[in-house]
């Protein structure tokens, strides 16, 4: 039988050690990622996770205190774990199935430095259909062929699922985890967030799209293809990132203490 991981597996390490200029940047971008996630509705309450590696380190990341709101999280706030779980900074209010979802990504794959999930309304619908997600309109192509897919196993308790996470996301931008949620990675918190946004964006697009009864036109492969290559002149998160923390500011600028 699997062993379910439970709160008291997880050990604080050490006091609040001296946070480096590097790892504070990273707590500003990741605790932004929060604010952004609340601002668009991409949260759910205190539940769902984004993480992201620790600069510096192959397997430390930094993860929201389980039991705040997404607009409660700061860059003080947020907690650092290695691989195994043990909390090196803040104290041990982990969420379960987000260290084994997150540690499955960041563990094996080190280019993917964000991993942000969700159960945005739009992206659940979609990953309880059959044939998962289509693509119909052009900005959607960005992620043609950039999209995995990872069966349902109840609640991601178990360490044995992370190497079936890590394998169903290799190569891609996205995973949708049938019957449960979405995630998106990125190499910095930009990417990733607009992964997501774009993501959550196709989703509401099929969904409007065969509310209305009338046939769909889907183009031809060839055009996906072509498109998908296009994008790579317009790197995701570089143009939009420092928009998004104004915005930010404007709302809120707690995030940043």
């Amino acid at each position: 039988m699997a062993y379910e991981l439970k709160a008291e597996d997880f050990s604080v390490q050490g006091g609040h050690a001296n946070i480096s200029k590097e790892e504070w940047e990273a707590r500003v971008d990741l605790a932004a990622l929060y604010r952004l996630a609340n601002i668009y509705g991409y949260d759910d309450l205190i539940w769902n996770h984004i993480t992201m590696r620790v600069p510096g380190t192959d397997h430390q990341f930094l993860l929201n205190r389980f039991g705040l709101l997404y607009n409660e999280v700061t860059a003080s706030n947020l907690i650092k774990v290695d691989e195994q779980g043990k909390v090196l900074y803040g104290p041990p209010d982990v969420n379960t199935a987000g260290f084994v979802i997150h540690s499955a990504i960041h563990n094996t794959h080190h280019d993917m430095k964000v991993v942000f999930h969700s159960h945005a309304p739009a992206g659940l619908a979609i990953t309880a259909l059959q044939d998962g997600l289509e693509f119909l309109t052009q900005d959607g192509s960005m992620l043609w062929g950039d999209i995995g897919y990872h069966d349902w196993e109840g609640l991601s308790l178990t360490l044995e699922e992370r190497d079936r996470l890590a394998k169903n996301i290799e190569g891609k931008k996205c995973l949708i985890m049938k019957n449960h949620g979405f995630l998106a990675v990125g190499a910095n918190a930009g990417e990733a967030f607009m992964n997501l946004y774009y993501t959550v964006r196709a989703c509401r697009v099929l969904i409007d799209a065969y509310s209305t009864g009338l046939k769909l036109d889907k183009s031809r492969e060839d055009i996906w293809r072509l498109a998908h290559r296009q994008y790579d002149d317009f790197p995701l998160g570089k143009y939009e990132w420092p928009a998004l923390l104004r915005q930010c500011d404007r709302v809120d600028s707690s995030y940043r203490y």
